[in-house]
């Protein structure tokens, strides 16, 4: 008599119990690696979409850890804090940076630790719970954030050309060429009038420039000449001082005359007839030469001039030429 087995009853029972097996052996797994791991805390800045809990921490491409959880920071709601579990024997150092890298196409994320240079082993500071990885944005949250600040500004950009090119701007601008092309051909029409200015003003700079070259020697023979002056008038001072002298000498002789007259009255009188006449005619002829000393000098002092070039002549008369 033969044996009814149900090879479909034995299939489902050899794969439920290589299920549980298999399910035990990763519980088993999982509880003694995290009883062997290190908890670490990371703040995120930017978008974590693809990373959830039991995402993959890996230390330079090799797997070292799980994320334990995901949440919004409570104390700032601008960031995402991110507890990791990893390996006792993974050297976190004080440089680390921690990094939210894609896993191929399957759209999840992972957590790549990077960095580690440093000699100093990352610690927690005090008031903190767990030690904090620094986070350091991907090279795709920089793109997305590149290209979002870029289409800010092309929206700025097409607002601005849009005001630009209104209608009202487009016949002004219009309006504008329409009076270059005019004046274009002004010029056009005028262009030898225009090169023969050009010519004519070359030749006036020319000009100008050879006037001030004579300018300059004019003024240096000026001041050439301005000092042969000076020392002229210093001669014509030091000439009048002796001619002052001159006159005041006259003058004391005229006056000692007088006294001479006045003391030697009595022979005066006596020889009346043969001295009075010669010395009465003398002393005139003295207040006369020192009357014209005096207006001499007077006439010097204010005209130094006339000893180079004669005493001015009178004006002319009515009919005179």
């Amino acid at each position: 008599m033969e044996s009814k087995v149900n090879y479909t009853a034995v299939g489902v029972f050899v794969v439920l119990l290589g299920l549980m097996l298999a399910g035990v052996s990763s519980w088993l797994a999982a509880g003694s690696r995290q009883g062997s791991a290190v908890s670490y805390l990371v703040y995120a800045t930017d978008n974590v979409n693809g990373l959830n809990d039991a995402s993959t921490v890996l230390y330079r491409g090799v797997q070292v850890g799980k994320v334990a959880s995901i949440e919004i920071d409570p104390a700032n709601a601008a960031l995402i804090r991110i507890k990791l579990h990893i390996d006792k024997g993974v050297p976190v150092r004080a440089d680390t940076v921690a990094q939210l890298s894609p896993q191929g196409v399957t759209g999840l994320s992972v957590i790549n630790l990077t960095g580690g240079h440093s000699s100093e082993l990352l610690q927690a500071k005090p008031g903190q719970a767990y030690p904090v990885i620094p986070y350091a944005p991907s090279v795709f949250s920089r793109l997305e954030g590149g290209i979002s600040e870029a289409t800010v500004v092309l929206s700025k950009i097409a607002n601005r050309l849009d005001l630009l090119l209104s209608n009202e701007n487009l016949r002004a601008l219009s309006q504008t060429l329409t009076h270059v092309a005019r004046v274009a051909q002004t010029v056009d029409a005028h262009r030898q009038d225009i090169a023969q200015t050009l010519v004519n003003l070359r030749q006036s700079s020319q000009e100008l420039s050879a006037m001030g070259a004579n300018g300059q020697q004019l003024t240096a023979q000026g001041a050439k000449l301005l000092g042969q002056l000076s020392d002229t008038t210093q001669r014509l001072q030091v000439t009048l001082g002796d001619m002052d002298e001159a006159a005041r000498t006259w003058r004391e002789a005229g006056q000692g005359a007088v006294n001479l007259s006045a003391a030697g009255a009595r022979a005066v009188n006596q020889l009346h007839e043969n001295t009075l006449p010669g010395l009465d005619r003398l002393t005139g002829n003295l207040e006369q030469l020192s009357s014209q000393l005096t207006e001499l000098i007077r006439s010097l002092k204010g005209n130094p001039s006339q000893l180079l070039y004669g005493p001015p002549k009178p004006a002319a008369g009515p009919g005179e030429q």
